[in-house]
């Protein structure tokens, strides 16, 4: 079980849709951090007009569905093995947008010393499923989504070293890469991490462009050469915008009440960093989440309207749709209340409207879909 988590967690550990599965800042240091009383719940003008968006919703608790944002319909998908009640070798699902679809990667392991099977599903916005790649991986290999395409990335980590990546489907033969654990795939390179460096290298030939050490500090990449640097220790509110061609290094100031912990949301093709403040105890046991923009070519921070305000965390989630929209989902109330945001950045307020609460997982993953 110990090696399925790792498994899992290396799928997601850039662009995370569960705050537990976010590298937490340094407790201790946070002293001092809380709320004086509660915030207000996340309103706005009502959202009028058509968005032309769907909203493919899944998690591991429950089968995933496809909520039309402008019928306020719900259609459910076919369950791609999601039990209705999970166990403890429940399939895990992860979604993310793909070429105009979600990519929905179902992976699943039977057992603590079985083989690990991992089916790609692609979903339209018209809730069509089509089954893209079905793997078998062993207990020694790591996936990741390749960038624009509905292939993966394998790493292969046999005993003794000698990782090497190949993709799949693919005819390419696998090259040799340094041990570590699969990030994010980008424009620039695909990350590599080690845990105590950060790499970004050709996944075509194995070879380094950057290395950066991140001993003490979380390391979240961004746009291309761009990342976003924090430590944790005697500042933990400390950020930096790090340009790794130029090796520029740029101070920024931490925008946020919310001092617990964070996320990062690239925007698709854009200079934009939605970052995601949430803190699960502000006052406990409310919950709080603070939503603001960089824009990572001056550096600065805009406020998402409505923000910061109280919702459940693991049932709340943002999201950039492909035409630069940001989504927000917000349950609040113990799920007595779900309202959907859609924001276009330089917009003066976040236009809401309730939607349908869904009982079994919320909205901590969703991918929204145009057209």
């Amino acid at each position: 079980m110990i090696r399925y988590t790792l498994l899992v967690d290396a799928r997601a550990r850039r662009g995370a849709v569960v705050l537990g599965m976010v590298v937490m800042l340094g407790a201790g240091s946070l002293v001092g951090a809380r709320a004086a009383g509660p915030l207000p719940v996340l309103t706005g003008p009502p959202l009028i007009g058509p968005t032309h968006l769907s909203l493919v919703v899944g998690d591991n608790r429950s089968p995933p569905f496809i909520l039309d944002v402008d019928s306020q319909t719900v259609r459910a998908l076919p369950s791609l093995g999601i039990p209705a009640r999970p166990t403890l070798w429940s399939p895990q699902l992860s979604l993310t947008l793909t070429a105009g679809r979600a990519l929905a990667v179902v992976t699943h392991q039977a057992c603590a010393h079985c083989a690990i099977s991992q089916t790609n599903f692609l979903i339209g916005a018209d809730g069509s499923v089509q089954r893209s790649t079905t793997l078998t991986l062993t207990r020694h290999e790591y996936t990741t989504p390749a960038f624009g395409s509905t292939r993966t990335w394998v790493l292969t980590w046999p005993h003794g070293g000698g990782c090497t990546l190949r993709l799949v489907p693919g005819a390419r033969r696998a090259v040799g890469v340094p041990c570590g654990t699969p990030g994010s795939d980008t424009a620039s390179g695909l990350w590599l991490g080690t845990g105590h460096s950060e790499m970004l290298l050709d996944p075509l030939t194995g070879r380094i462009r950057e290395r950066v050490p991140v001993t003490g500090r979380r390391f979240d990449p961004l746009h291309g050469d761009l990342a976003l640097e924090s430590i944790g220790s005697s500042d933990p509110t400390g950020l930096t915008l790090v340009n790794l061609a130029t090796g520029s290094r740029k101070r920024l100031t931490w925008p946020s009440i919310l001092h617990f912990s964070y996320q990062v949301f690239a925007e698709p093709n854009g200079p934009l960093v939605a970052v995601w403040f949430g803190d699960p105890a502000y006052p406990g046991p409310a919950q709080a989440v603070d939503v603001w923009l960089l824009d990572t070519t001056t550096g600065k921070f805009s406020h998402v309207p409505g923000f910061p305000a109280q919702q459940d965390i693991k049932f709340s989630h943002i999201a950039w749709t492909s035409d630069h929209r940001l989504v927000v989902v917000s349950q609040s109330g113990e799920g007595t209340r779900t309202v959907l945001g859609v924001w276009t950045p330089g917009q003066g307020t976040l236009p809401v409207l309730s939607v349908p609460t869904h009982a079994g997982g919320g909205y901590y993953q969703f991918v929204p879909l145009t057209g």
